[in-house]
């Protein structure tokens, strides 16, 4: 199994369902933080409190990123599964999880967030140990308060591999965005042409990165089960 080429297939494949699931969730969660920050950036500008606007930044797009993951590794798993309307039931099983979904996101990204602003490192550390736990929800087909420890002990076990996703993945982002932006400024310097051509190409690279971590989620809970079947084997 390769992770990268299985996701290059799986999106291209998926591709119209993968976009509309996409606009129904990314590009909402988009508009949502553009607004708050938009007015939290305006009173730190009074205010002269300019890390106020980075922790609030910080912390809205991981909660935001932790919350949206989930519907696109329904999705996943409902199309590889062979499901009938697997977008259909994504939507459907992530509004009844939403709630759980959102709470837990708080609460995760306020530790992540207080760890970086604190010492960095433990900030980091909580980030890779609990960032697969969607991903983990819909392997177990339970809720984040029953996933939280499978994503932990993968995280601690594939530590480097998630940091390096999520280096990579955020590298690419950025170099999609810069990209826009420069060709976007070609044509307009309008405020509002440069934002939407943000968010769309944000609604467009999102669901690659969110397949790319389901695929490597399958990846490693495969290895782990094969070893453990091994280890029972030789045990008995």
């Amino acid at each position: 199994m390769n992770p990268l080429q299985d996701s290059f297939r799986f999106y291209a494949r998926n591709i119209e369902s993968l976009l509309l699931l996409s606009v129904l969730t990314v590009f909402p969660f988009l508009l949502i933080h553009n607004f708050i920050m938009n007015y939290i950036n305006l009173i730190t500008t009074i205010t002269g409190a300019k890390v106020v606007s980075g922790f609030f930044n910080m912390f809205l797009l991981l909660m935001f990123i932790t919350v949206i993951q989930l519907p696109f590794a329904l999705f996943v798993k409902y199309e590889s599964d062979g499901e009938e309307k697997p977008l259909k039931k994504a939507l459907r099983t992530f509004a009844e999880h939403s709630f759980s979904v959102f709470v837990f996101a708080f609460i995760y990204t306020l530790a992540v967030t207080t760890g970086m602003l604190l010492l960095v490192i433990p900030g980091l550390i909580v980030l890779i140990w609990f960032y697969l736990t969607p991903y983990h929800m819909v392997l177990k087909q339970s809720s984040p308060w029953r996933s939280w420890r499978a994503a932990m002990d993968m995280g601690k076990k594939h530590f480097i591999q998630i940091l390096g996703l999520i280096l990579l993945t955020s590298v690419i982002q950025s170099l999609v965005s810069m990209l826009g932006l420069f060709s976007v400024t070609f044509i307009s310097t309008s405020y509002g042409a440069i934002f939407f051509t943000q968010l769309l190409l944000n609604v467009i690279v999102f669901p690659f990165i969110a397949i790319l971590f389901s695929m490597y989620v399958q990846k490693w809970s495969e290895e782990a089960n094969a070893m453990e079947g091994m280890e029972e084997y030789a045990r008995g």
